[in-house]
């Protein structure tokens, strides 16, 4: 027999007879492939299909918001340097006759952002017919051939439901009031033919355009001047930017899964490859006697990582259902036309890389019992050789030998602490995560906001008529908010000035903040992403100007929401800026009722609805939340189980000694348990700090230029992660000491020989 062949047997055979000591990293390779293969499907799937649907729509590059545009301006649109099409369109809120939901109402696009039509035909579209957002409709249960009754403008407008549609600009509309994720039933978007549209007398003009877009952001304002209500871009607009960042979000976290399941994964493989030549000695010192070289050896070991290649298989294998779990999870949160699992060479990369990684570590692992000469292998024992430390000796003989197993096993002992401060991190983040956007919303509507109603207003009706929408509200406070392109157009500021008031308050960890009657305050996270600090000079772009604001950093504060600037209205008129409101904000139970009646008002949002849309988001990630909870828990017992299972067949020849010297079988089960749970705790203690520091990390993840989170999981929460993780500890050490009850004491004091 070849010697290659007699090394094959012997892998068969040991796989065979080792294999409990394999089975974590068999699960835990499984893991690797499963969890970052399945995330992977699932944002990979999206942006398939976020990409299909931009191209198939010809979506435009910029969006403008106009309160009117004539044709020069267009015309001089369409002159910008390197711009291909411009296409305008009138804008109109309507609302479902019973008051159910509203729409925003536009004219069917002709060459950019056309709609996809789920259900009936969108082309050639009647005066009397509407196509319909697909969500909003099923959200009312409407079809294509019923009658919808709107009121546009004070007046009553049937239309047939010709088509119902999804937008690729839209996929992760918010809404105009500007909620924090999709909500179909309270709003939703149609079109109607533009003959139609004209005749509906649009409040306002949405412009889209095709070309450079640093160039058309630094064009437009002047060539709309006044008549400019807001700019978006691809990464600022919110019916793509949602879908966007929860791609990003999905991916980034599948990375932060990946190297702490992968970290595990190396550990679980260097602890039984040294497991496996301890038990060996002998078995390579004949190997080397007969001639098989050191080549043929390291060879032999590093096939080992066949384990972890199986791992990877069956994990690839269960990483489309998970895929199918995350993609089922978003889908209420946006207007996607398809739900299918799409994924980049990277998870067979990362399987390869596991391989060749298990490889290397199973050759490290079994070095210095390679280089061990035959004679000395021959006599045992090496492998477990230590002096004990003098330290042990004033233990009872017992634990002094408890003591010295966990000093000399230290590769065993690293792999338990690893795989229970990674289930303890998991753990932490899965009962953190809904903790800490929990917390966010309550600050936001306990601390920020104490409105009991926000009326969003029709463009120029605060010139107009501002004092009448006020009268008779018991308190009012006037909010402008834009966007604003950086000075460089490298991205967005959020700004928002306030008239006196205090129904819009403005908080950090050390309390109230009031606006400055000259400058502004800068939250927290914008000022890191910018580099801006206290006394520095920034600009922004205000609605209806060509021509920039400067205004001084006065104070950097830790708000949640947004995250740009926040001026007074004083400190605005002071830099030069015009103030005009989009938004009244209103005090009083009866404030919502009294304000949509009121012309001028677009539409009215209560307090309570708007923190009902933020729980929803919260709810809406309960199965991501459960998920991380799972897999912390298998990590943690699967781990825990398989490395007792592995440190009570190394130590069964010394239970059975220890029995034989008059130790009683209880006393044994009792060093064990003391041994494990110690164990455990210690890992679940150091996973505390690291828990925070995922979670700190996974939250990052989640913040967007509207929102930022901060860790903030309650104390009881933390506490009962701790318990978890040393209950899954104490019930894998029971289930191992039962063991000792039928323990074979002849056959384990046979020895090796």
């Amino acid at each position: 027999m070849s010697v290659s062949a007699l090394l094959r047997r012997k892998l068969r055979r040991d796989l065979r007879r080792h294999a409990p000591q394999f089975a974590a990293v068999f699960v835990v390779s499984l893991l690797c492939l499963a969890v970052y293969g399945g995330l992977e499907g699932g944002w990979r799937g999206m942006q398939v299909e976020q990409e299909r649907m931009d191209a198939a729509a010809h979506l435009a590059d910029v969006w403008i918001t106009a309160s009117s545009v004539s044709p020069e301006q267009l015309d001089a649109l369409r002159d910008i340097p390197g711009v291909s099409d411009v296409e305008a369109s009138g804008l109109v809120d309507a609302a479902e006759e019973d008051g159910r939901g509203s729409l925003v109402v536009s004219a069917l696009p002709e060459r950019m952002n056309l709609p996809e039509p789920v259900a009936g035909v969108v082309d050639g579209l009647a005066d009397d017919e509407i196509a319909l957002d697909a969500a909003f409709a099923e959200a009312h249960a409407l079809h294509t051939g019923d009658i919808v009754s709107l009121q546009i403008a004070g007046e009553e407008r049937r239309f047939t439901v010709a088509s119902l549609v999804r937008a690729a600009d839209r996929v992760s509309d918010n809404g105009p009031d500007g909620l924090y994720a999709p909500d179909p039933s309270a709003y939703g978007y149609a079109y109607v033919s533009p003959a139609q549209m004209d005749s509906l007398r649009p409040t306002r003009m949405s412009i889209a355009l095709a070309g450079p877009t640093e160039r058309i952001l630094s064009e437009a304002p002047r060539v709309l001047g006044a008549a400019r209500l807001a700019m978006f871009d691809e990464e600022s607009l919110p019916g793509v930017v949602g879908l966007t960042d929860r791609i990003h979000q999905i991916r980034s976290l599948s990375v932060l899964f990946l190297s702490l399941f992968l970290t595990v994964a190396m550990l679980a493989m260097f602890t039984s490859m040294r497991r496996l030549v301890d038990i060996q000695q002998r078995d390579i010192a004949t190997l080397k006697v007969l001639g098989v070289s050191d080549a043929h050896l390291r060879r032999h070991y590093s096939r080992y990582a066949v384990v972890v290649a199986v791992g990877a298989l069956v994990g690839s294998v269960v990483a489309p259902v998970l895929s199918l779990f995350v993609l089922q999870s978003q889908r209420p949160s946006f207007e996607l036309v398809a739900w299918v699992p799409a994924y980049t060479p990277a998870p067979a990369v990362l399987a390869i890389a596991l391989v060749v990684g298990a490889s290397l570590v199973s050759v490290v692992a079994t070095r210095s019992m390679r280089y061990t000469e035959p004679a000395a292998a021959m006599r045992g024992g090496l492998a477990t050789q230590r002096r004990v430390p003098p330290r042990f000796g004033r233990k009872s003989p017992l634990n002094a030998w408890g003591l010295r197993e966990l000093a000399t096993a230290r590769a065993r002992l690293l792999t338990a602490l690893a795989a229970t401060v990674g289930g303890t991190t998991l753990l932490i983040a899965g009962f953190g995560m809904p903790d800490s956007l929990h917390h966010q919303v309550d600050r936001s509507f306990k601390q920020q906001y104490v409105f009991d109603a926000q009326a969003r207003l029709i463009p120029g009706a605060w010139a107009r008529d501002g004092e009448h929408l006020a009268s008779g509200i018991e308190e009012v406070q006037w909010q402008m908010s834009f966007l604003s392109p950086d000075e460089a157009d490298t991205g967005w500021a959020a700004v928002t000035v306030l008239s006196d008031g205090d129904l819009y308050r403005l908080s950090d960890g050390d309390g109230g903040v009031p606006l400055p009657t000259d400058g502004a305050l800068v939250s927290v996270a914008y000022a890191e992403a910018r580099g801006i600090s206290v006394g520095d000079r920034v600009t922004v772009l205000p609605p209806g100007s060509a021509t920039r604001i400067a205004t001084t950093v006065r104070r950097i504060v830790d708000v949640g929401e947004p995250q740009g600037l926040f001026l007074s209205q004083s400190a605005w008129e002071r830099s030069g800026g015009v103030f005009s409101p989009s938004t009244l904000l209103a005090g009083g139970p009866a404030a919502a009722e009294t304000l949509m009646s009121r012309p001028g008002i677009a539409s009215v949002l209560s307090r309570d609805a708007r923190r009902a849309n933020a729980e929803q988001v919260i709810d809406g990630l309960g199965d991501v939340f459960a998920l991380i909870k799972g897999f912390g828990l298998m990590l943690t017992i699967v781990v825990l189980l398989n490395l007792g299972s592995l440190a009570f067949a190394e130590r069964t020849r010394d239970y059975a000694t220890l029995i034989v010297l008059g130790v009683r079988s209880r006393e044994i089960r009792a060093l064990l348990l003391r041994e494990n749970v110690a164990t455990t705790l210690a890992g679940a203690l150091l996973g505390i700090p690291a828990g925070m520091g995922f979670l700190s990390a996974y939250l990052a993840v989640f913040s967007t230029d509207r929102v930022g989170y901060s860790p903030a999981p309650s104390a009881i929460a933390t506490g009962l992660c701790v318990v978890i993780v040393v209950a899954c500890g104490l019930s894998a050490s029971l289930l191992l000491a039962r063991r000792l009850r039928r323990l074979d004491m002849l056959g384990a004091l046979k020895g090796v020989e």
